[in-house]
């Protein structure tokens, strides 16, 4: 699944100050598929509807607002077709998902829900390839929502403990582990191994194919998704216990082979070298040893503004979080330059 600005800048500043031309892809959500089926309204009408995570769909802090179309990479990597639209979402707060606040990031809900356009073939079946095209397993037929019972906001419960998980999604494909426990919002578990493109994707039982929820955040390795049922009951005001009533997985169908997201990636690659020949090419060790002598001069510059007595703790605060994102950005390109040679 692919969510775009409404407007994509055609151009980005680099971490080195420079103009870079970019395509829209640039800017893409990347996320993976949740469960589909049909959603039974009070007025007796029906919804064919994806259940994803909220910020696969809502947009990122700081980057341009997206529109609600969704869709799926085709021609590789540069052409995407529309498969429905965002109808609605939690809006999971930024400060939840970049883990700066651990307790929101336990409470907050963090789901959506997608309208399937009506010229759109759906499946229950799940399945994923990595990033790399490769594909871990046959196809697993979704059942039905596993409907927990609703906990109270702050209540844990371990009443799931031991029992087997599994997920698919768009970065690392398909992987197995063990629940541990769930709040009223949160199934946590051991194993699944989430990264960046596997967020809405389905996690599901593997006994018996009940859908468990999507892919949102990890805690190291401890990963966090949001309940199916809980999907159903806020979005629709659905009672507990009664979630199957209401939510019907989609009927077994052969499902369509999407772009690998490494195919992507490498698109946007070698777009941006083909539309910025002249660019300069930075070198990570140098720039990561640019970055750690800017954050000790702003350190030094800090212990002087404290001895005179005009230290401003939000300012503070704000030049500590850039520049240690400067250096986690710089360090991973360090290390990702020293594993490619």
């Amino acid at each position: 699944m692919r969510v775009f600005p409404k407007d994509p800048p055609e151009t980005v500043k680099n971490k080195r100050g420079q103009e870079v031309k970019v395509p829209k892809q640039f800017w893409m959500d990347t996320c993976s598929q949740g469960p589909v089926g049909t959603v039974r309204l009070p007025d007796g009408t029906t919804q064919r509807v994806i259940l994803t995570a909220s910020h696969c769909v809502d947009g990122k802090l700081g980057n341009p607002p997206v529109s609600d179309a969704v869709t799926v990479p085709v021609n590789s990597g540069s052409g995407y077709e529309r498969v429905g639209r965002t109808i609605k979402s939690s809006h999971v707060p930024p400060a939840a998902l970049d883990l700066s606040n651990p307790a929101l990031s336990i409470k907050a809900p963090d789901w959506a829900v997608v309208l399937v356009d009506d010229s759109v073939a759906t499946s229950n079946l799940a399945q994923s390839r990595n990033a790399n095209g490769g594909a871990q397993g046959d196809p697993v037929a979704i059942t039905s929502i596993r409907d927990f019972r609703t906990l109270a906001p702050g209540e844990v419960s371990v009443d799931n403990f031991g029992q087997p998980i599994c997920k698919d999604g768009a970065t690392t494909g398909r992987s197995c582990g063990t629940q541990l426990g769930r709040t009223r919002n949160g199934v946590y578990s051991w194993g699944l191994r989430y990264q960046p493109g596997d967020s809405g994707g389905i996690n599901y039982d593997p006994r018996d194919g009940a859908a468990v929820g999507v892919s949102t955040i990890v805690f190291n390795s401890l990963g966090k998704a949001q309940p199916a049922d809980r999907i159903i009951e806020d979005a629709y005001g659905v009672p507990d216990g009664q979630v199957n009533e209401y939510f019907t997985p989609a009927a077994p169908a052969p499902r369509d082979e999407f772009i690998p997201f490494g195919v992507e990636a490498q698109y946007v690659a070698d777009k941006i070298a083909q539309d910025n020949p002249d660019l300069h090419r930075a070198n990570p060790q140098q720039e990561l040893g640019n970055a750690l002598g800017k954050a000790q001069q702003d350190a030094r510059q800090a212990a002087e503004s404290a001895l005179q007595g005009q230290l401003d703790p939000a300012q503070l605060q704000q030049v500590a979080r850039d520049n240690a994102a400067n250096i986690s950005y710089w360090a991973g390109a360090a290390l990702a330059a020293g594993s490619s040679r």
